[in-house]
């Protein structure tokens, strides 16, 4: 019964679908041969023209782990593939890679995918010296130029395919891209420099990407550089009529050191640290090349000099809530930017140069280059709300001294309102930080950003500062080191086209001076007369600087004009210092530093006491100041007083000894009429009285008939006589003229109230005049330091 049964069944098989005269068994043939071709042959057909179009037109080798197809499900499947260029360099590999396309797509006549689903895809691309890439050189390759001109040709006119992907989605992506950097400074023929970038954790997401023009879909990326950072977009993705990209864009803590190569080309920098943050909408198509709105971020930058291990410059945090970039209006706008924790290095180097204009790489000339100027382009439009500056630290350091300097600028803090490259408005500046250990600083003014020499008005403060510190700088100007004291200097300054107008104001306080040093530049300047002239009795020098000049002068030093404006001043004081004693207490400035005697004298007039009066209230502003008095003498001048002051003395000799008591005696009374005849006889003995007192005696005349004898007239002629025929010594010249000398030095000294200090006035040897205009001989003073 059971094998009738079978044999029944085939018969029925036979009868019905395995005979060639049914269409069933056509059908069945169909079934299977499409079912045989679809799972074992077509995966043999795609992966064998896969391979051999890669080696027959690209002569790459492409390896191709499995390929599986579905003809039921019409799902492709490609594993384990790799592309390697020339030198077995891998060009693009991926994983896993599963194609789903839908029936629809044989009805609606459209490439309708449902999902393309692609895991661990790799690009590894390189750009070398030359220009050109791996992938730019496999293009190439691939045809001729007239195959490549005919197929652009094609590409034109041909329409494109209708295609529709419902679902594209890329994960475990991987892009390498190694580029090959020439060094800028070196031959042609020096190695390249080798640098490589990874993005990792790649994935790409594609909802109902179309071909139809003005269409737009949704598209997410992500990744994240091997170096530092991660990227991402959520947004929106347009292909046709041109490409359009808008979205979210975003990306976290960027790592700098990745760009490090590319800012050396044009930089001797080292970029060791900082960060990347940028969050907002971006957008580009064809009439937007790029568009930026939203927030972003720079954290703990650190740029060092390439030569050392320096800080140049770098900061804790930069933030602005609102960065906007605009490529195609050529504008960017920021909100407000906040600067934390800002560190910068500013170094002058011994031969003048600084770090700063070192850091420029010097390119050897192009000789081959095109000598025509490139077309100006048009810059970009700043706006900046303002800047915040908090806890920054700035250091200074001048290498060019004859003693090396270095100080810093700390806790800075401030603030720079609005700035804006399309505005006249300057932006206000204020800023304050501490000096060094003790110090203050203050900046405040206005200043336009792009145009500082156009207009710039700037107040700067400094107090409290410690002037032993700048020994360097006073070395450099006037060969001295700076032992004690402090300073505070106010600096004004306005700019305004390239014209500099400054006020400094400098109070040094208790300033003491060092040793001397030797400097090539140094100003011929006596110091140490200057501050005693300057410093007054609490130990203070108060100099008011003006500085101006032309800054836009290729020839303009801003150093030398504040040195010149220095030399000035002190030479100003030094080389007429009772000018500036007499301006200290209002007196005449002219007459301050003389004292007027009268012949043979040392007694001084009422207006001579009234000037010592004032010099010596002067010099009580001026504790370190000494005088030095080198009494004055003439021999034409002085010598007739003494010699009738020596007459007078020998009458009162004479006198004396004779026994005559004469209460005021004279050289021409009555009552010294004898005692002068007989010192005239000592001297003129040849002479006979009685004959000198006929030449004094009038003769009768018809009027009178008696001798007339003037008495006072002969007296006068001896007087005339006995003083003529005194004789004055050079040494007598001296000691009046050093009474002189000591009449001042006492109206200085000896006043209970307001006298200065005798060892503060001293006497030097007398100094004879050649000549005396006038009725006054004038002692000229001089002074010193103490």
């Amino acid at each position: 019964m059971h094998g009738s049964s079978l044999g029944q069944f085939g018969n029925y098989l036979r009868e019905k679908w395995a005979s060639p005269r049914r269409i069933r068994f056509w059908l069945l043939v169909l079934v299977i041969l499409y079912t045989l071709l679809g799972f074992f042959a077509l995966p043999w057909v795609i992966q064998y023209v896969a391979v051999n179009t890669a080696k027959e037109d690209f002569g790459r080798e492409l390896r191709i782990e499995s390929v599986h197809t579905n003809p039921y499900t019409l799902t492709l499947r490609m594993n384990g593939v790799t592309l390697n260029d020339k030198d077995d360099r891998q060009l693009l590999g991926w994983g896993n890679l599963l194609v789903n396309l839908e029936w629809s797509s044989i009805i609606d006549q459209t490439w309708t995918f449902e999902a393309i689903r692609i895991d661990k895809l790799m690009i590894q691309e390189e750009r070398f010296v030359s220009g050109e890439t791996r992938f730019s050189r496999l293009a190439a390759e691939s045809s001729g130029p007239e195959a490549g001109k005919e197929k652009a040709e094609k590409e034109e006119s041909a329409e494109m395919p209708a295609l529709r992907i419902r679902d594209f989605k890329l994960e475990n992506g991987i892009l390498r891209f190694a580029d090959n950097l020439k060094d800028v400074t070196a031959a042609d023929d020096a190695e390249p420099k080798q640098v490589s970038l990874a993005l990792q954790n790649i994935g790409l997401s594609v909802k109902d990407f179309t071909l139809q023009n003005d269409a737009s879909f949704p598209l997410r990326l992500n990744g994240q550089l091997t170096k530092g950072g991660k990227l991402a977009f959520d947004g929106t993705f347009q292909l046709l009529p041109s490409p359009a990209l808008e979205g979210n864009a975003e990306i976290n803590e960027l790592a700098f050191k990745q760009a490090a190569p590319y800012l050396q080309q044009f930089m001797n920098v080292q970029l060791e640290n900082g960060t990347l943050t940028l969050n907002g909408q971006m957008s580009t198509n064809a009439q937007q090349p790029f568009a930026f709105k939203g927030s972003a971020s720079i954290n703990t930058l650190n740029i060092k000099e390439a030569s050392n291990d320096e800080t140049l410059l770098g900061w804790d945090s930069l933030q602005t809530g609102q960065f906007d970039l605009n490529i195609a209006s050529k504008e960017i706008e920021t909100a407000p930017i906040v600067v934390k924790g800002l560190s910068a290095r500013v170094v002058i180097n011994q031969d003048k140069t600084t770090n700063f204009g070192q850091l420029v790489v010097d390119t050897p000339a192009d000789t081959k280059g095109d000598t025509n100027k490139s077309e100006e382009t048009q810059p970009f439009g700043i706006t900046i709300e303002g800047v915040e500056l908090s806890d920054g630290d700035v250091q200074f350091a001048d290498k060019s001294l004859p003693l090396p300097f270095s100080t810093s600028i700390h806790t800075l803090s401030g603030e720079v309102s609005t700035l804006s490259s399309d505005s006249s408005e300057p932006a206000r500046v204020k800023f304050e930080g501490e000096v060094a250990e003790y110090g203050l600083a203050q900046v405040n003014g206005t200043v336009h950003a792009w145009h500082p020499t156009r207009q710039t008005t700037i107040n700067v403060r400094f107090r409290n500062l410690q002037i032993p510190e700048y020994s360097p700088y006073t070395v450099n100007f006037a060969g001295r080191k700076i032992a004690d004291g402090t300073m505070d200097l106010d600096l004004d300054y306005t700019v305004n086209e390239e014209k500099l107008d400054g006020q400094n104001n400098l109070v040094l306080h208790d300033l003491k001076l060092g040793e001397k040093m030797e400097s090539s530049d140094a100003m011929d300047l006596p110091l140490d007369l200057a501050i005693a002239l300057l410093q007054d009795s609490d130990g203070v020098i108060d100099l008011n600087l003006p500085v101006s000049g032309d800054v836009g002068n290729p020839q303009f030093d801003f150093g030398k004009v504040i040195q010149q404006a220095v030399g000035d001043a002190i030479k100003s004081v030094v080389t007429a210092p009772f000018s500036f004693l007499a301006n200290l207490v209002g007196a005449d400035s002219e007459e301050m530093g003389k004292v007027e005697f009268p012949e043979g004298r040392t007694h001084l007039l009422p207006p001579q006491r009234e000037r010592i009066a004032k010099l010596r209230e002067a010099l009580n502003k001026r504790p370190a100041l000494a005088l030095e008095l080198a009494g004055p003498f003439n021999q034409a001048f002085d010598a007739p007083a003494l010699k009738e002051d020596k007459a007078m003395k020998v009458l009162q000799q004479r006198l004396a000894e004779e026994g005559s008591e004469v209460e005021e005696p004279s050289l021409t009374s009555e009552s010294s009429q004898d005692a002068m005849e007989a010192i005239f006889s000592s001297h003129y003995p040849d002479t006979e009285l009685e004959a000198l007192k006929d030449r004094f005696t009038e003769k009768p005349s018809e009027a009178s008939n008696e001798e007339k004898f003037d008495a006072l007239a002969y007296r006068n002629h001896l007087a005339e006589k006995v003083i003529a025929a005194q004789s004055i010594t050079n040494e007598e010249l001296k000691a009046i003229a050093n009474a002189r000398a000591e009449t001042v030095r006492d109206a200085l000294v000896n006043n209970s109230e307001s006298g200065i200090s005798a060892d503060r006035v001293r006497i030097r040897e007398p100094q004879e005049v050649d000549s005396v205009e006038g009725e006054r001989i004038a002692m000229e003073l001089a002074v010193t330091t103490d």
